[in-house]
């Protein structure tokens, strides 16, 4: 009898405690400031600010006498907002918005920090010391000016949606990425930001980023030879897909890109366009590489320029070893300056750069391929075409080259037409970015589904991995996660979700409660008439 007592106690006791850990305290109903809100929340809370602007600056974030902040975050808490446009953390120039340290599993959400800064590390967010568990979403950063967000030594969040707008920094106007820091960043905006150096994105030190979908655009170099008007990357290797990084521009190397000091890691399937050198003897309108070696895989590098004289490489500029590598690139209609004029598409100084299977046509002032000094490039399987300097390659031939028309579908249209020598030029291989597909409908011009999985992270995750959905219009949803066989492991169903964006949380679990083992795994979206599947990975 005092058995059963004692469990039924405890679990009444628990019954309490869980329900303690759900409560939603609002801002300013129950506090009129968030920091007082956050500092009262247990984990589990959720902290809602409503609209309005929020000022109070004055939380010394390391001690006494150190830099304040507007918000210290703590574990397990959610903050959010009304919106971006709605709740508004403005440090009017006093410290940092929002500081992120040393917390697990919390969350930033749908809300504006501007007007920050601090001597050192001064930023709109600031996270150090944090894992993927740490997640910034649907949050604008404006108006900062020293830097928007910065994660550094060991910073490594997810942030989602978050826009860099406007912000100036010392290095890293947009964001920053430094000390061994490698956060998840998705389909982020990063535009018209300043700063000496990575005017846009700033990675550095042991900082091996993931940053995918994401806008980096406008973004301006501010100081004479600095380097990276879209991004810099020094001795790091972050792994950067399927972003737009156009617009920007530099007083030194690198108007799209800089790669320095050893740096590496992938750049797959990037358009890279209208970014400028706007200084005498400057190098790499749309990439620069300077001894590192990074994979530059299905990039659209097109319409770059060097504007000012004896800059040159207006398309890639490679500088001495190690061996970068470009592979099915289409780098075209880059303008190089009217005194250097040497190699327009791809220049070579005392490099072996790889260049593989790319579309090398019609770059103005200068060569398709430009080699200087020592080392030279290997060039193989790629069409030099209607080079305005020459369009034969330098370096070694490593076999397949040739020139003819590479036939794209039209001006600024770099899918090639059905009967182009480049939809199967090597051997049945793709030669350049883009198939032959005239005429396609690409994502951005596609109809707009009602129901949009827009992913997961982190990915790869253990334990848990969160799935990110979005619905236009109130509906029914449901969540399959599903392994390689197609045999279902679990459904999350709901019968009338309100619309907008939706999250559910997958525990790696089966529906019976088994451990999934490591491996591949699906997830599918079936709502408002639509079915979308993506990939994960659950790894132990």
């Amino acid at each position: 009898m005092s058995r059963t007592v004692s469990l039924c106690a405890l679990s009444l006791t628990a019954l309490i405690a869980t329900s303690a850990v759900a409560a939603v305290i609002t801002v300013p109903g129950d506090y009129p400031l968030i920091h007082d809100a956050v500092q009262a929340a247990q984990p589990g809370d959720v902290v809602e600010v409503a609209a309005g602007t929020y000022t109070d600056c004055t939380h010394e974030t390391e001690g006494p006498g150190t830099t304040p902040a507007c918000v210290i975050m703590k574990s397990g808490v959610t903050l959010r907002g009304a919106g971006t446009g709605a709740t508004i953390i403005d440090a009017q120039g006093l410290g940092r918005g929002i500081f992120v340290e040393y917390v697990e599993d919390c969350r930033i959400e749908n809300l504006q920090v501007r007007n920050a800064f601090a001597a050192a590390y001064g930023a709109g967010i600031l996270l150090r010391h944090v894992g993927l568990d740490v997640v910034v979403s649907d949050v604008l950063v404006t108006l900062c000016t020293d830097g928007g967000v910065i994660c550094y030594d060991e910073g490594s969040p997810t942030l989602i949606r978050v826009d860099c707008v406007g912000n100036e920094a010392k290095q890293g106007g947009g964001l920053a990425i430094e000390e061994d820091s490698s956060p998840w960043v998705i389909d982020c905006l990063i535009d018209a930001n300043e700063a000496p150096s990575g005017a846009g994105i700033f990675v550095r030190n042991g900082s091996d980023a993931y940053i995918s979908r994401c806008t980096v655009t406008n973004n301006v170099i501010n100081a004479d030879w600095g380097q990276g008007g879209g991004l810099f990357i020094a001795d790091s290797a972050p792994t950067i897909t399927l972003c737009d990084i156009s617009g920007n521009s530099a007083l030194g190397n690198g108007g799209g890109v800089a790669y320095q000091l050893g740096a590496g890691g992938t750049l797959a399937g990037c358009t890279i366009t209208d970014n400028t050198l706007d200084n005498s003897w400057c190098y790499g309108g749309g990439v620069a590489i300077d001894s590192s070696d990074p994979l530059i895989e299905g990039c659209v590098i097109v319409g770059n320029r060097c504007v000012d004289p004896w800059s040159d490489g207006a398309g890639v500029h490679a500088l001495y070893d190690p061996v970068a590598t470009l592979r099915n690139c289409t780098i075209a209609d880059n303008v190089g300056s009217t005194s250097g004029g040497l190699g327009s598409g791809v220049y070579s100084y005392d490099s072996a750069i790889v260049v593989d299977k790319c579309i090398i046509a019609y770059n103005t002032l200068g060569a398709g391929i430009f080699c200087e000094d020592g080392d030279a490039p290997t060039v193989s399987c790629c069409d030099i075409y209607g080079n305005e300097g020459g369009d034969t390659p330098c370096g070694t031939d490593g076999g397949g080259n040739f020139t003819l028309e590479p036939l794209f579908c039209g001006a600024g249209d770099y899918l090639l037409q059905a009967g182009s020598p480049c939809a199967t030029g090597c051997d049945g291989a793709l030669i350049g970015a883009k198939p032959a597909d005239c005429g396609a409908t690409g994502a951005d011009d596609a109809p707009r589904s009602p129901a949009q999985l827009i992913g997961n992270y982190p990915n790869p995750f253990n334990p848990s991995t969160t799935i990110v959905f979005r619905l236009d219009e109130p509906g029914a949803a449901d969540v399959r996660i599903f392994d390689v066989a197609g045999r279902t492991l679990t459904t999350f169903t709901w019968s009338d979700l309100p619309a907008g964006r939706h999250e559910a949380v997958w525990n790696g679990r089966t529906a019976d409660g088994q451990q999934a083992a490591s491996g591949v795994y699906f997830y599918e979206l079936d709502a408002l008439n639509t079915q979308q599947s993506r990939r994960m990975i659950l790894i132990k």
